[in-house]
């Protein structure tokens, strides 16, 4: 199985979004992503008034509960 490490720019989207964890769901892959690259994506969806800050975090802890272990504390591009 694959392994992807997910950036803000295809988190953004929401159509690029859930079609990438639906898919991770159904078990094409491994997705992995860090807190910063959540902080990233949220906070610019915010920013560009797409949605508030409330739906922004119930988002995030939504993505966070559906891959527990996508986390990951550091990506190579952020050392």
């Amino acid at each position: 199985m694959f392994s992807v490490i997910l950036d803000a720019c295809v988190l953004f989207p929401m159509y690029l979004r859930d079609t990438l964890l639906s898919t991770a769901e159904a078990g094409l892959y491994l997705p992995y992503w860090s807190q910063k690259i959540l902080d990233e994506a949220m906070g610019n969806l915010v920013v560009k008034g797409r949605i508030s800050a409330k739906v922004a975090k119930n988002i995030e802890e939504t993505i966070k509960a559906a891959f527990p272990e996508a986390m990951v504390q550091e990506v190579p591009w952020q050392l």
